[in-house]
């Protein structure tokens, strides 16, 4: 076990509350429920699910969910709480363990923001393998000015990419996101808030969908 998942346990194991968690969202995916109707035959993928918040969301919407992370503490309390839930657990730096063009949804919510640069970008090009023509990537990031919650402090690692207080995690810009999906067609990119967390939470939400090879 790495230190960033032992840490990752740590955090989730913490929670004597863990369903109080679970069982907040912030309904961020309202806005995108025409995007979430194409997969009504296809699981959808909640990338780093944590507490299980966002598929608690999509099965209370009738959306078949595949819940991901790697930490046991996270998928062992999903599962408690949720436990028709369907649960995976890898690491995405080692790969997405599911076939070429396979999916029509995948999300991440606030959990692809943790990676060396040359690591974010791997992880993005093997979620656009994973998703099917015209398949759309919905997720939520850290933006540069999220300063209640760590931008621009710790120690810097790589330009908006911190170590804080052990913790790895990179902010975003605009520029950095277009960069990021540069072969994508991006249906949806602002800059937002929320206050899921207690303070206000600066964050970028993203529609991304894969283009169609095959024109």
């Amino acid at each position: 076990m790495n230190s960033q998942e032992e840490g990752w346990n740590k955090t989730f194991k913490s929670f004597k509350n863990f369903s109080d968690k679970t069982g907040k969202y912030d309904n961020w995916l309202d806005k995108h429920s025409e995007i979430l109707s194409e997969s009504n035959q296809i699981p959808i993928v909640d990338l780093g699910c944590g507490f299980g918040g966002n598929t608690l969301y999509l099965i209370e919407m009738g959306y078949d969910v595949i819940s991901c992370d790697f930490s046991d503490e996270a998928l062992n309390g999903l599962k408690r709480n949720i436990p028709d839930a369907t649960i995976m657990k890898f690491n995405m730096l080692s790969g997405l363990p599911f076939k070429d063009a396979s999916r029509r949804i995948i999300i991440a919510d606030l959990s692809i923001h943790y990676f060396l640069w040359t690591d974010t970008k791997k992880v993005a090009n093997d979620i656009q393998r994973v998703l099917m023509n015209e398949g759309v990537f919905l997720f939520r990031v850290n933006s540069v000015n999220d300063r209640n919650y760590g931008a621009g402090k710790g120690i810097v690692i790589q330009e908006n990419y911190f170590n804080i207080n052990g913790r790895f995690k990179r902010f975003f810009s605009e520029e950095s996101l277009k960069e990021l999906f540069q072969d994508w067609e991006l249906l949806y990119l602002k800059e937002d808030t929320t206050k899921r967390y207690g303070h206000e939470k600066i964050l970028w939400e993203v529609a991304a969908r894969k283009r169609d090879k095959s024109l």
